[in-house]
């Protein structure tokens, strides 16, 4: 939050009579270098985004399975991050993979009511909307393996996150979530 933007909350909320004004101006600038001062203050400066070329990170075993996924799955917008999911799936089997492009094919021929429109390709993928298609119900070993890899990449973007900013509170976030990876990782084991 900004300075001026925090002064005006301040204010605002406070809501002094036109003779205390100057007063809660005083009040919300103090209040302001106190929190600066105790490291809750002026936001950092943000940095650009690293992006990754998604697409290009895939092997060609899962680039040959994305493509015709791609083909399969009716709305083509944000590619790149579809490309993300597709690669956050891991290496699957030839099997695998065909049952994921023959639900997008399912899901591309499904109707779309009035006012709605299609999920795009990274939600669907994320939210793993191919096991609704699904004949067979997921066994648990691949379920296990596929909510793995799901904490390990979130694992990865908060590491990321905490090596620019040193929140605390992302340090938190990391220790839970190396704690559940470590507790499927020994469920996986047994």
């Amino acid at each position: 939050m900004s300075k001026k933007r925090f002064v005006q909350n301040v204010i605002a909320r406070s809501l002094p009579r036109p003779e205390k004004r100057q007063a809660a101006l005083a009040y919300a600038l103090e209040l302001w270098e106190w929190l600066c001062k105790e490291g809750y203050g002026a936001d950092q400066p943000s940095q650009p985004r690293e992006s990754k070329n998604w697409i290009e990170l895939l092997s060609q075993h899962q680039r040959k399975a994305f493509d015709a996924f791609w083909a399969a799955f009716d709305l083509k917008r944000d590619r790149n991050n579809a490309a993300m999911r597709w690669y956050q799936l891991g290496e699957l089997s030839r099997d695998e993979y065909q049952e994921i492009i023959t639900a997008a094919r399912q899901e591309a021929g499904k109707p779309i009511p009035p006012g709605q429109s299609r999920k795009m390709a990274q939600g669907w993928l994320f939210e793993m909307r191919w096991l609704d298609y699904s004949k067979a119900p997921i066994d648990d070993s691949k379920r296990l393996v596929m909510e793995l890899n799901r904490l390990r990449n979130e694992l990865i973007g908060l590491e990321s996150l905490y090596k620019a900013s040193k929140t605390p509170e992302l340090l938190t976030q990391i220790t839970k979530l190396k704690a559940q990876i470590k507790e499927k990782q020994s469920c996986k084991n047994s």
